[in-house]
C-alpha cells in the first residue's frame, strides 16, 4: 500500500525477490517450473503496482543464508538504482529467510554507500532511510502508520496475482485483516493501515 501510493506520487519502484520460491508450490514436479510460475506471478503483481524493474536473485529456498556474493549482489544492484529509500522484513520476523534478508539488506546498504568495493558500481549518496515491514509476525513496535484506505483494493488485486499462493489459503484475508487492525487504531470508522520500523540506512 505504502508503495502504490509513494508510486502514485511519481516516485519509481524497483523489487528484489531474494529466494526462488519453488518451495511454496507442491503439485508441480518440476523446479524449474515452478520458479518460472513464481517469476510470472510476481511480474504480473509488479505492473499492477507500477513496478517496472525486477530483479530475481533465485536464491535456494531454505538453504539461504548471509554471504559475501548475496551482499554483492545487493550491492551492485542498490548502487545502479540510487534509491533514497529501501523496504525489507522486519529483524523479529518467525521466518529465518526474511530475517537473513533483513541482515543482507542491512549489510548492503552500509556498504553500497562507502566507497568500497568500487567494481560494483557508484557509492550510493542518496540512501537515507530502511522501511522495516511485518508479513508473518506483526511488529512489536512501529515509528510510522500510513493509512492506505484509499487504495486496499489496489494492493488486493497485486497479491492476487500470486496466485499459487493465494488460491488454497486465507492469505488475502490474512493481510487485510492485519491492515484493517492496524487501521483501527487511526479511526473510529473503517480504515486500513500498514505500519513500519524506520532505520537509517
Amino acid at each position: 500500500g505504502k508503495i502504490i501510493k509513494l508510486i502514485e506520487k511519481g516516485y519509481e519502484g524497483s523489487v528484489v525477490y531474494v529466494t526462488a520460491g519453488w518451495s511454496g508450490i507442491s503439485k508441480l514436479s518440476s523446479k524449474k517450473q515452478a520458479i518460472k510460475l513464481r517469476e510470472r506471478e510476481a511480474k504480473k503483481a509488479c505492473k499492477i503496482l507500477g513496478i517496472k524493474s525486477l530483479y530475481f536473485m533465485r536464491q535456494e529456498d531454505r538453504n539461504f543464508a548471509i554471504s559475501g556474493k548475496q551482499v554483492q549482489y545487493l550491492i551492485k544492484i542498490i548502487r545502479k538504482i540510487q534509491p533514497n529509500m529501501i523496504f525489507t522484513p522486519h529483524y523479529e520476523e518467525s521466518d529465518l529467510e526474511h530475517r537473513t534478508t533483513y541482515e543482507i539488506t542491512k549489510e548492503a546498504c552500509w556498504l553500497a554507500k562507502t566507497s568500497y568495493l568500487p567494481n560494483l558500481g557508484k557509492a550510493a549518496k542518496g540512501l537515507e532511510v530502511l522501511y522495516l515491514y511485518e508479513v508473518w509476525t506483526p511488529l512489536r513496535k512501529y515509528f510510522l502508520k500510513e493509512d492506505i484506505t484509499g487504495v486496499i483494493s489496489k494492493k488486493r488485486k497485486a497479491m492476487e496475482k500470486y496466485r499459487s499462493q493465494v488460491k488454497n489459503s486465507k492469505l488475502l484475508d490474512a493481510i487485510e485483516g492485519l491492515n484493517l487492525y492496524r487501521g483501527s487504531m487511526l479511526s473510529d470508522s473503517k480504515k486500513y493501515a500498514e505500519v513500519f520500523q524506520i532505520e537509517k540506512a
